[in-house]
């Protein structure tokens, strides 16, 4: 039997930092890489050139959907995988997407998962694509922006098909500047699209995300209503938009109808993250503490579900456990039940590369909740307290204890390792006046003095 072909299409422009990791990640089950440049100015060309594309050129005219078409009409391959150069196929994607490839008569789109990593740099959110489909005459794109080929699927009578291929998208966690450009594009394209389809429900969802994008919660709560309005979603749209109408009206500040617009997404499904990140965001703007802590709970157990494979659900969010774990402790600590809060902070730990960062953030926030014995507990069993920045951490918790004796031994350690720094001889001067051996302070001060003039000294020779 002849061999089922993959044709993998992409649409391109000044993507040189991108390109070859993406092209890297989907090479290996490749028979054909076709590539459309729209206009780019750096290196993208040569690079997609040197993993052996096809590169064609298209002038932009203000359209992805064209530009996709232009892409998907160089596909020799009985089937089109389309991505964009900030995408990578995940390596463990590789095996189930090769199984996928069979002849097939109708038109078949796979909805593949995509994990959008968020500019925090360890929180995704997760959506859905159709980005795998068969090479059909009949299958295009439509929509200037946030192109999709479902609308041609469905009048073809295309059969829409789950998968475990997973993408991950970095497009999100670009600079301030860039994202700022991108997303001053994509509105003036949605706006286009609103203005020539007013009644197209989509094109108001995007406009409205857009805009949420932006910090423009009125305007995105606009479209999102208009959204909703005009037109029933498939279910995973559909949960996702009341996700979307809940979050703007806790951003306004509007906290009852977050938090009936987030009930109504739970009651579509209670397997989701989403619905229950924003019932914990509103309880903890409402400063019910308790109830946040709830929802947190709840939120984790999907949370874990969806990471470890056990839960899969489209168009959702994916959080770093440890972020979930400390948001809990620091609940539990409001809630003044440090042995809870210490729990959460162990499990952190456990299950993760310990690090001066990590114990510093750490510290830092039960120094914020005054939970110092907890806080050099923590420090004293799990850093090396010979440290200097550990080090000046229990010199803080000891000063904040009112143990002066202890924090001018902690701050002599110190001292002994770096014996110019400035700040260290301040704070054992002032430690020594406030238990009365002012002879010690003002020998400590009368050195602070002395690295003062030496110091200046040694600036005017230059």
């Amino acid at each position: 039997m002849q061999k089922t072909k993959l044709s993998v299409c992409m649409i391109v422009k000044n993507e040189e930092q991108f390109i070859a990791d993406c092209l890297k990640s989907v090479q290996p089950v490749a028979d054909q890489i076709v590539v459309v440049d729209t206009g780019s100015t750096d290196q993208t060309v040569e690079i997609a050139r040197s993993f052996g594309a096809e590169v064609h050129n298209f002038k932009w005219c203000d359209d992805f959907a064209a530009a996709r078409n232009a892409s998907i009409k160089y596909a020799k391959g009985d089937w089109i995988f389309w991505l964009d150069a900030d995408e990578r196929l995940e390596a463990d994607s590789l095996k189930p997407l090769k199984q996928l490839l069979k002849p097939e008569k109708r038109p078949v789109a796979y909805l593949i998962t995509i994990k959008n990593l968020l500019a925090d740099g360890k929180t995704f959110k997760l959506s859905t694509g159709h980005r795998l489909f068969t090479n059909h005459k009949k299958l295009y794109f439509e929509g200037r922006v946030h192109e999709q080929i479902v609308y041609s699927l469905a009048r073809n009578g295309g059969e829409e098909r789950p998968s475990n291929i997973r993408l991950l998208h970095l497009g999100y966690g670009l600079g301030a500047e860039v994202q700022a450009r991108k997303d001053q594009r994509n509105s003036e394209l949605l706006l286009k699209m609103v203005e020539e389809q007013p009644n197209n429900a989509y094109a108001h969802y995007t406009l409205g995300q857009n805009y949420a994008l932006a910090g423009n919660h009125q305007k995105a709560l606009k479209h999102y209503l208009i959204a909703i309005e005009k037109q029933k979603f498939q279910k995973s749209l559909a949960r996702q938009l009341l996700n979307n109408i809940s979050e703007a009206y806790l951003k306004l500040g509007n906290f009852a109808e977050a938090k009936r617009f987030a009930e109504q997404s739970l009651k579509m499904s209670n397997q989701q993250i989403g619905a229950y990140y924003l019932q914990y965001k509103i309880a903890q703007a409402q400063d019910q503490i308790s109830e946040a802590v709830q929802w947190l709970q709840r939120l984790r157990e999907k949370n874990l579900a969806v990471s470890k494979g056990r839960l899969q659900i489209e168009n959702d969010i994916l959080l770093s456990d440890n972020d979930i774990l400390f948001s809990m402790a620091e609940l539990f600590l409001k809630l003044n039940e440090p042995f809870k809060a210490e729990s959460c902070l162990t499990e952190i730990i456990d299950h993760s590369d310990t690090t001066n960062d990590l114990i510093k953030k750490m510290a830092n926030l039960l120094i914020r909740y005054q939970a110092y014995e907890l806080c050099l507990k923590l420090l004293q069993e799990h850093m090396n307290t010979t440290d200097v920045e550990i080090l000046d951490l229990i010199g803080v918790v000891q000063i904040k204890q009112q143990n002066f004796i202890g924090a001018i031994q902690t701050y002599t350690q110190i001292l002994q390792q770096q014996p110019n720094n400035f700040e260290v001889i301040k704070r054992l001067a002032g430690l020594f006046f406030k238990i009365g051996e002012k002879e010690k302070g003002e020998s400590l001060l009368k050195i602070l003095n002395d690295l003062n003039q030496f110091n200046q000294v040694r600036c005017n020779k230059k």
